[in-house]
């Protein structure tokens, strides 16, 4: 199992890239191509790792389309030219999304079944995780893309969550069948009819309950919710920050708080899968944050050796419908 990792993908690369190489040195064999700048190479086999050389950065801010066309040869250019002549099974990026969808659609295509990928996510509830999907590859799905997120969430919540007949909900604005739009209205029926795990619609304020392994969504409402989650947490930990740190100043302060908050912030953490996949690209592909940490990016490589060992692609091909 070979994984091609993006050296100069995050907002500080490859300074988070290196650490993390560092940190999964610490764990075990694990063999990588990487793909980076010149300056890196030396550090990159110093730790055991083939290196490849870019010639070229795609930035966070360029034009995904532009990008792909001229630039074939930077990190990411480089990385999916190898996913697809299959020199590498996986490959892991915290480059621009935009660009990695395009670089997935140009190099990669779709499975035969799939009109349409979806990224799913991982996304902490109240009980463990679940994934969503999809947060912002097809802002217009059909009924049909609902099944097949449905399905291809499922598979990769048995892989990465080690649920059992994972159970499928369509996020919606009430839980009766006929809520949402035409388009919410046909997918549940069509779900309901399937063989999958189907529970019905969820409500947005039910997403991290956990009632739900897999929810489905369109790419729109996704990335709200996941950009709306992020902004909440965020104002929440500032604002706890705060009281606790008023709270350690007493006697015993610390002693009481401190292990609890530690535990909720550990629940909330985007570390322990460390990115999310884009599922229905013939190829196992992993997207993480820009801002990602050396122990997210280490966790995400894990992931992606997680899914290339199961042959979620090949599960997905014998699943999915057309």
């Amino acid at each position: 199992m070979k994984i091609g990792f993006d050296l100069m993908g995050t907002d500080v690369g490859p300074k988070n890239e290196l650490e993390a190489l560092t940190l999964l040195k610490e764990e075990g064999s694990y063999e990588l191509v990487v793909v980076g700048k010149g300056d890196c190479e030396s550090e990159v086999k110093r730790l055991g790792y083939e290196f490849r050389l870019a010639d070229e950065v795609v930035g966070m801010h360029e034009i995904p389309t532009v990008a792909v066309r001229q630039k074939q040869n930077s990190s990411l250019g480089i990385l999916f030219k190898l996913l697809k002549q299959k020199e590498i099974n996986a490959l892991v990026s915290a480059g621009n999304t935009g660009a990695i969808m395009g670089f997935s659609m140009l190099s990669l295509g779709t499975v035969e079944t799939i009109s349409r990928p979806g990224l799913a996510i991982t996304f902490p509830t109240e009980s463990g995780y679940s994934a969503l999907i999809d947060v912002g590859a097809n802002i217009k799905p059909k009924p049909e893309d609902y099944l097949n997120y449905g399905i291809m969430g499922s598979i990769f919540a048995s892989i990465v969550f080690n649920r059992e007949n994972p159970k499928i909900a369509i996020l919606n604005i009430g839980t009766e069948s006929v809520k949402g739009d035409e388009v919410r209205q046909r997918a549940y029926q069509i779900l309901k009819d399937s063989r999958v795990n189907f529970i019905g619609n969820i409500e947005g304020n039910d997403i991290m309950k956990g009632f739900a392994d897999v929810i489905v969504t369109d790419g729109f409402t996704g990335n709200v919710v996941l950009k709306l989650t992020e902004g909440i947490v965020g104002t929440i930990w500032s604002m706890l920050k705060e009281t606790v740190d008023g709270a350690r100043r007493g006697r015993f302060g610390q002693f009481l708080v401190r292990p609890a908050v530690e535990d909720l912030k550990a629940k909330f953490s985007y570390e322990e899968y460390g990115g999310g996949i884009l599922l229905g690209v013939d190829g196992v592909v992993i997207v993480c944050h820009g801002r990602s940490s050396p122990m997210a990016l280490k966790n995400a490589i894990k992931m992606a050796k997680a899914c290339g060992d199961s042959n979620i692609i090949e599960e997905i091909k014998k699943r999915t419908i057309k």
